[in-house]
This record gives structure tokens, sequence and C-alpha cells, in this order.
């Protein structure tokens, strides 16, 4: 029988690999830096907080879990900020987003 930490921690990281995929995917499929931007970033940032989530169910409470809480913080601040620093610079640049008429 599989401990309940082990199968919520399991269930996290599952769902942390599937968010993944789904930013993988997208940037693959989508036609231009802005609709993969905002693909990849909305997703990438949830697959990572439910893995880092699972990987604090395993350690329970402690110093892992409150360093692991940490890093969650962190990567809400920065994948959002990098995202956006990155599209607006595009955007000053001149980079059209793309549209339907643009033949993909």
């Amino acid at each position: 029988m599989v401990a309940p930490a082990t199968a919520v921690a399991a269930a996290l990281v599952a769902g942390g690999l599937a968010f993944t995929v789904v930013a993988l995917v997208g940037l693959v499929r989508l036609p231009d830096l802005y609709s993969r931007a905002h693909a990849t970033s909305k997703s990438e940032t949830l697959g990572a907080l439910l893995a880092l989530a699972g990987a604090a169910a395993v350690f329970g409470a402690g110093q892992p879990t409150l360093k692991l809480g940490l890093l969650a913080v962190f990567v809400l601040v920065t994948s959002p900020t990098a995202t956006h620093a990155i599209v607006r610079s595009a955007h000053e640049q001149g980079i059209e987003p793309w549209t339907r008429g643009d033949g993909e």
C-alpha cells in the first residue's frame, strides 16, 4: 500500500509534468512569439509550482519544505516578469502579432 503523502506527491508531480508538456506543445505548435510566450508562461509556471508542491509533500514539514516554498515564490515572481519583459521588448521592436490572415 502506498503512503498517502507519496500518493499526493506523485499526483502533484504528474500534474506538473502534464502542464509542462502542454507548455512544450504550445511552444512547438503556436505561430508567433506572443502566443508562445502566453502558453509557456502560464503552463510552465503552474507545472513548476505543482512539481515543487509534490516535492514538499514528500519532505513533509521542515527546512526542505521551507526552501521549496521560497523557490515557489521565486518562480511565481520571476517567470511572469521575464515573460513580460521579453514580450514588451518584442512589441517595442515592432514585432507584429500573428493574425489569422497571415497564411499559417
